[in-house]
């Protein structure tokens, strides 16, 4: 069943067309790759599909609803987060009073007294801690985690507003080997455990080739295949101006 589909989507800087006529579907449960070369337009879809630009022109339509230039705030609420690829996070909040944050602000319990409540929140909070392994960092600091813990904590805090579409901005960016094995075990965790539809870009061929049900591939604002790894990986399109002979 198609839960994201895409059609004519496109993004005009000044005369510079850096999402171009795009259309693409992705089904419900599956993790996505979407690769392409520096400047293929990658980021420029992600903002449009979270709400941080609006297109020129297009069509986004997520579980059947339009959502074609809705605000962030508004797709949150509704179920798509996104963990970017730069890491932001509470730098000098724990990772259990981050998380917890995140949940109050996603049952809208910011300003509640109401202890109970409150208790909830941070009982959520603890279980998604446990859930992506950061027991061990509960009580620290954001900004004394390690990359790779910091990253992981940032995918928690996109997970607290119990997405069901979720987006990843380049999740193993410099990572150790160890580190980036965690980061993809945690993907397809989640994505198994939660039911989770995950969209991600990323650099890592090895990585995009061994989680991805389908990748999407972008050059110069188009895309140019989309398709199951294998035949993207064999398609001498890509090869020619992505991959490289490294990957055939």
């Amino acid at each position: 069943m198609t839960f994201l589909e895409v059609t004519h989507l496109t993004k005009v800087f000044g005369g510079f067309h850096a999402v171009d006529d795009i259309s693409f579907a992705i089904e419900r449960g599956t993790i996505n790759g979407v690769i392409g070369p520096n400047g293929a337009g990658k980021t420029t879809m992600f903002n449009l599909l979270t709400g941080y630009l609006r297109p020129s022109a297009g069509k986004i339509v997520f579980d059947g609803v339009d959502i074609t230039g809705r605000r962030p705030n508004w797709l949150s609420q509704r179920g798509i987060a996104r963990a970017f690829q730069i890491t932001s996070v509470f730098p000098r909040l724990t990772v259990l009073e981050s998380i917890e944050c995140a949940v109050n602000a996603q049952k809208r319990l910011s300003g509640s007294l109401l202890f109970s409540r409150r208790r909830t929140a941070r009982t959520e909070a603890a279980e998604l801690i446990e859930a992506v392994g950061l027991t061990h960092v509960r009580d620290a600091p954001a900004m004394s985690l390690s990359h790779g813990d910091q990253r992981t904590l940032e995918v928690t805090l996109a997970l607290a507003i119990q997405p069901h579409l979720l987006l990843l901005d380049e999740p193993t960016a410099g990572m150790s080997p160890w580190e980036t094995e965690h980061m993809v075990e945690l993907v397809c965790k989640l994505a198994r455990s939660h039911g989770l539809t995950v969209l991600f870009c990323e650099h890592d061929m090895d990585v995009v080739f061994n989680i991805s049900d389908r990748v999407i591939v972008l050059h110069q604002g188009r895309v140019i295949v989309d398709d199951e790894p294998g035949a993207v990986r064999g398609n001498e399109m890509v090869v020619r101006v992505y991959l490289g002979e490294k990957y055939v």
